[in-house]
């Protein structure tokens, strides 16, 4: 039966007809269409039981039951199973062929290594052969350079031993400078009128002459008898070669020289009654009698010769050199210095800092701070006149301004330009208005009233007289007062050894002087004019050796600024020679400022520090003690035991130096050092805590120098002290 009923159905079922191609053509390919002829016969799937338990019990379950929808065939499943086949062995292709890559790339990477660890052993060898030699090479520079410095070290030795050069000679050969512009009338000049009054008294009492003359001839009689026993001073080494006590010729010419050096000294004693007047004939006649040592000729000097004949001659060839660039250069006196050691703002004046204000007179330095606070109140300092200011900057570890500035204290330095002839118009008025704007510039960039001023010898004056014309107008711009060997009372000038008679004339000297005043006092005269002063170490002494001897000279820090002198403007020079003749602070209200009197020194209101130079020849130390008496009470007098310059120049850890103190302010300054208490250091320390005690509270250090006012215009030591002339 059921096979009957099969049989049926298959005979009623309708037969499908099968697409023409042109029909199959009009219509979309469908899967079922596209499927081709070939394709496997269909399998049916069967599903898989699994029997699991639960609670014991079996059942049988079907995991997965699967059916293929009724519009896919077996053409179809194939061809998505190729295509899949073949986009897997594509990218079974491509991998390969980027792992193959990759291969190839990691073995050139391989090979790039070995070649370049290769290269880098290469370097490393030709390196490592490279620094043996250099080493080598430094080695024996080295060694080369040591034995060179030896010797050089050996010569410059024997050099000083010859011709006296060292420490305490440099301590002479500097303690003039400063005291420049304090002698005011005192000129080169001065020498011509001294001349024709010793010619004129020659005329006029020939019988010191003649005295003089016979006194010559008889040490002349004595020397040719063998009986004369004249000796040069100790002190004197122009005559310690040997040569001048062996050789018969030598003592000989030395001897006659002695003679003539004790006559010309006796005719200038009683050349005049005039006391002052024969110290003047004996300073001119001193320099004569320097220049005609027979050690400053060729033949007259045994070490020059002996130098030429060792070196060939070469010793005259380079002393000929140093005397044509000495010619060149226009220098007044034989150099003193190798200039091409040092420079302005290389290893000279090196403290950091900016200029904030520039005028035709002058460049104001504000230092830049090197603590992380500062006292309040800033430090203004005047140097002199006629001298450049970095004497307060030598170098660091010397430097004045760099100690103090790492103590906290604030500090600006007023720059004197040297002036030109077109500047003649400068006058002690000029520069008092100087100071003032300095001040006021000061004060508004460290933002207070008033300023700790210090003022340097020739300044001190005219720093003073300004102080005083502030009291008088009840106007109050400096706290304190620090006055660095600066004499106020000008009297005292006339106890300067060998020029202090020029500082007084007669009337003849007075009508010269008059006429002088009205010029202007270049830097070159300043230079001959106090080289003079000690005539055998600053001029005669470099004569020989750089001249003679063929000798370089040294390199003192000290020495470079020492030649580094500036003019004096003609009116300044008249102003101040007046002052020197009125001598003002000595009377209270004859000095003047603007026109009004100033006040009486003693009653400025304002604590003052005085410092001396205990061995300065120029501003004597007695003379600087009665400034401290002119500033009254509130004075603190302060002694070095050095010269002038040294006293300035005097870091902390010199085992020389020392200075003296005292409370009070004896009448005399020889009571005043009795009672005096004596520091065996340096006075720095000192002027420190005195300066801290005037300079307020501390604060924050400033960011930057200037302000809006005041921008800083370049950085220091500025423009101003490259100028020279």
């Amino acid at each position: 039966m059921a096979t009957t009923k099969r049989a049926a159905a298959k005979k009623a079922a309708p037969k499908k007809k099968t697409a023409t191609p042109a029909k199959a053509a009009k219509k979309p390919a469908t899967a079922k269409q596209t499927a081709p002829k070939s394709a496997a016969p269909r399998r049916r799937i069967t599903p898989q039981t699994t029997t699991a338990k639960r609670s014991g019990t079996e059942k049988k379950t079907q995991p997965w039951v699967g059916s293929v929808k009724s519009g896919w065939t077996d053409g179809a499943l194939g061809k998505v199973i190729e295509t899949r086949v073949a986009i897997g062995k594509v990218a079974e292709s491509r991998l390969a062929e980027a792992v193959s890559a990759a291969e190839s790339r990691m073995a050139d990477a391989k090979v790039a290594l070995n070649r370049a660890a290769e290269t880098t052993d290469v370097l490393t060898r030709a390196a490592e052969k490279k620094i043996s030699r250099a080493r080598a090479a430094a080695e024996n520079k080295f060694a080369e350079t040591r034995s060179a410095l030896g010797s050089k070290v050996a010569e410059a030795k024997a050099a000083v031993a010859r011709s006296g050069v060292g420490k305490d000679f440099i301590d002479r050969a500097v303690d003039n400078v400063l005291g420049q512009n304090v002698l005011g009338d005192f000129r080169p000049a001065d020498l011509l009128g001294t001349a024709g009054t010793l010619t004129r008294q020659a005329v006029r009492r020939p019988l010191a002459l003649v005295k003089a003359s016979l006194g010559f001839l008889g040490e002349l009689g004595k020397l040719a008898a063998g009986e004369s026993q004249l000796k040069p001073e100790s002190s004197d080494r122009r005559f310690n070669d040997a040569a001048w006590q062996e050789s018969s010729l030598y003592a000989g010419l030395l001897q006659g020289y002695l003679a003539l050096r004790q006559s010309m000294t006796r005719y200038a004693r009683n050349a005049s009654a005039d006391e002052r007047q024969a110290e003047r004939a004996q300073f001119l006649l001193s320099q004569v009698g320097d220049a005609l040592a027979p050690s400053n000729f060729l033949f007259g000097n045994p070490a020059a010769l002996r130098r030429a004949k060792e070196t060939y001659g070469m010793s005259l060839v380079r002393g000929a050199k140093n005397l044509l660039g000495d010619v060149l250069k226009q220098r007044p006196i034989p150099s003193q210095v190798d200039d091409k050691a040092f420079k302005i703002g290389g290893n000279l004046a090196v403290t950091p800092g900016s200029v904030v204000l520039r005028t035709e007179m002058f460049e104001l330095i504000q230092y830049a701070p090197q603590t992380a606070q500062v006292r309040q109140r800033p430090t203004l300092i005047v140097p002199s006149i006629v001298n450049k200011y970095y004497v307060f900057d030598l170098a660091p570890g010397r430097s004045i301004i760099e100690y103090f500035i790492k103590q906290g204290i604030s500090v600006f330095v007023l720059v004197w330009r040297n002036p030109q002839k077109r500047h003649d118009r400068w006058g002690m008025p000029e520069y008092q208005d100087a100071i003032d704007a300095a001040i006021d510039a000061t004060c508004a960039i460290g933002k207070v009233k008033d300023v700790n001023l210090w003022a340097v010898c020739g300044a001190g004056p005219v720093a003073v007289a300004l102080a005083g014309y502030y009291a008088a107008t009840k106007r109050r711009k400096i706290h304190s007062l620090l006055l660095v060997v600066s004499p106020l009372d000008m009297r005292a000038m006339s106890q300067a050894q060998g020029v202090g008679a020029f500082a007084e004339g007669g009337q003849a000297e007075q009508a010269v002087k008059k006429t002088l005043r009205n010029k202007r006092i270049s830097a070159r005269e300043f230079t001959l004019l106090f080289s003079m002063l000690r005539a055998n170490e600053l001029i005669w002494n470099y004569w020989v050796s750089n001249y003679l001897m063929g000798d370089t000279p040294s390199a003192f820090d000290v020495l470079y600024w020492n030649g580094d002198g500036t003019g004096m403007t003609a009116q300044f020079n008249h102003d101040f020679s007046e002052f020197i003749e009125a001598n003002p602070f000595v009377t209270p209200g004859a000095m003047k400022v603007r026109g009004k009197a100033i006040a009486d020194l003693a009653k400025l209101d304002i604590d003052s520090y005085v410092l001396a130079a205990a061995t300065d020849h120029l501003c004597i130390w007695q003379g600087v003690y009665r400034s401290a008496q002119l500033l009254g009470k509130r004075s603190q007098f302060v002694l070095g035991n050095s010269g002038h310059i040294q006293t300035i120049v005097c870091p902390p850890g010199n085992p020389k130096a020392s200075f003296c103190t005292n409370d009070h302010l004896p009448a005399t300054p020889e009571a005043w050092l009795d009672s005096a208490t004596q520091h065996a250091s340096s006075w720095w320390d000192h002027g420190v805590a005195w300066a801290t005690a005037h300079s307020g509270r501390l604060v924050r250090a400033p960011k930057a120098q200037g302000n809006k006012q005041y921008p800083p215009l370049c950085a220091a030591p500025g423009t101003y002290v490259h100028e020279r002339g």
